[in-house]
């Protein structure tokens, strides 16, 4: 009877266990990217650990196999390490829009309540094609794996009671 209700103990204990496990695996560590193309505009949102970016930017390691171009000094003020992070990325992020360069205009910094990611940095640029066919971006190594998710909003004015048909 001992060894049943020990065993019963056990098993449930792996159980608690085995779901915590599965419950923790779904808190995503890596960097995540939404690229948002509009009539005009590109919008690209990311969300990154600043500890971890902050920590690559200082490697030097990964100044010597040319990951960064620049090592950041430890000795910067939250404003100065700021304008360093904003430097580093705009200058390694690449965006072409229907194979031309485009250049980001705008990045500006946000703090994030999301538990693996507490940054948020938003690029914003400007294009003048009427029609996007091809858009491709890279992010610097500095930010590690990006999960990156593209979207074209649809837009359309609805009047009382009408209904929107969309083709994806």
């Amino acid at each position: 009877m001992y060894f049943i209700k020990k065993l019963k103990w056990l098993m449930l204990a792996c159980i608690l266990t085995s779901v915590s496990a599965q419950v923790s695996a779904h808190v995503l560590k890596n960097t995540t990217a939404q690229v948002i193309l509009r009539d005009g505009q590109v919008e690209v949102k990311v969300l990154t650990n600043a500890e971890h970016l902050i920590s690559a930017l200082q490697s030097e390691q990964a100044w010597l196999m040319g990951d960064i171009d620049k090592l950041m000094p430890t000795n910067l003020s939250a404003e100065q390490q700021e304008g360093f992070v904003k430097n580093a990325l705009k200058q390694k992020t690449s965006l072409r829009v229907n194979q031309q360069v485009i250049v980001f205009e705008r990045v500006a910094f946000t703090t994030s309540n999301n538990e693996a990611h507490d940054l948020e940095i938003v690029f914003q640029a400007k294009h003048t094609f009427t029609t996007v066919d091809e858009l491709a971006i890279s992010f610097p190594k500095s930010l590690g794996a990006v999960h990156a998710s593209f979207v074209k909003p649809q837009y359309k004015l609805l009047g009382a009671g009408d209904t929107a048909k969309v083709k994806f």
